[in-house]
């Protein structure tokens, strides 16, 4: 055992150094794009240099359909906070060099390392370990994550006014904080602010590539459904908009599936845009029926897809189906008198 203690004191100390660097304020450099007679850059340093490998998509300039070599970069990163998809990063050597630039494609978290990226770009010159980079263009921009994780405090210890405030000031510094947006929405929507939340959430959506956490852009993407539901089914909107609504909400509901296959609560919902139906689509009744079938797959006594079942059972004329539906919504609710009562009728 005693030969594995000095790996063990190396893996160990490697971690401290890294979380060290992560957590120091000193990340502040200046680099150069040439040797001689070039001004500095302000930077914020982001992280190193994992691994380069050939990309899995090819620059449009590339016609021969090959895999170039160190073109994909994986980086392991000190600071996440600030950094988007579509942000242009520069790697720099020892003596604070450019020797590369990439545009940022990805952001994950991994269980062993952190937090990474995945960028392309021409890594040419780019080895193992070098730094990442990220220009500071616009100062005030780079400062407002500060602000969106005062919100966060604020709306986590239930002082919603100062969270709006500084949800609001994170967004007036950088438009594109989809995090921001999102965050600010979800207090308005919880407080009913329907037309605030929307404004919000649909922002958000604009760059929702810009939010790490998969469950946050399936929840986006949820109560962005549940409004379009409001507004198609229940606003005084002209029948316009009320169509407009409704091919969102259910593309909306599509591609919250995409973060939660598993979601009842989407496949409920996106069944009864169908069971509503704006336009009188032929199809809508059997895209109806197979939403609510999948809601039930996962959760059998869901109330409202065994109902709406039942209801459109009753529609088509199969009285013994509809029966077995309903039966089964009232087993879920016996206090529901609208289903007691189609119940009764019914039987």
């Amino acid at each position: 055992m005693k030969r594995f203690i000095p790996a063990i004191i190396l893996v160990l100390s490697s971690h401290m150094l890294f979380a060290n660097m992560k957590s120091s304020e000193h990340l502040n450099s200046v680099i150069f794009f040439t040797h001689t007679g070039s001004p500095g850059q302000n930077v914020i340093i982001r992280g190193k240099v994992i691994s380069v490998s050939a990309s899995e998509e090819l620059p449009e300039s590339e016609l021969s359909g090959i895999a170039i070599d160190k073109t994909k970069v994986t980086v392991r990163l000190y600071e996440k906070d600030g950094l988007n998809i579509g942000d242009t990063l520069y790697v720099i050597d020892k003596n604070n060099l450019v020797v590369s630039k990439f545009i940022v494609k990805h952001i994950f978290y991994n269980q062993t390392f952190g937090y990474m990226l995945v960028g392309y770009g021409n890594l040419k010159l780019t080895g193992q370990d070098y730094r990442v980079a990220q220009a500071i263009n616009d100062p005030e921009a780079s400062e407002s994550y500060k602000y969106r994780s005062r919100g966060d405090y604020y709306n986590r210890t239930g002082d919603k006014g100062k969270a709006i405030a500084q949800y609001k000031k994170a967004i007036e510094l950088n438009r594109n904080d989809s995090n921001s947006r999102f965050a600010l929405g979800m207090i308005y929507y919880n407080d009913r602010i329907y037309n605030f939340a929307y404004n919000e959430f649909k922002k958000a959506y604009d760059h929702i590539e810009n939010i790490y956490d998969n469950e946050d852009r399936y929840q986006l993407l949820k109560s962005l459904a549940e409004l379009c539901f409001i507004e198609a089914f229940h606003g005084n909107n002209l029948l316009e908009n009320r169509k407009k609504f409704y091919s969102e909400g259910v593309k909306y509901c599509k591609e919250a599936l995409r973060y939660n296959r598993q979601s009842v609560e989407i496949y409920s919902l996106l069944g009864d845009f169908y069971y509503m139906k704006i336009d009188k689509d032929q199809d809508s009744d059997r895209l109806a029926k197979d939403a609510y079938l999948s809601a039930l797959d996962l959760n059998p006594s869901h109330f409202n897809a065994n109902y709406k079942l039942g209801k459109l059972y009753i529609a088509h004329n199969n009285k013994e189906k509809a029966i077995g539906y309903i039966r089964k919504a009232v087993i879920t609710d016996p206090s529901n008198e609208e289903a007691v009562e189609l119940l009764r009728n019914l039987e």
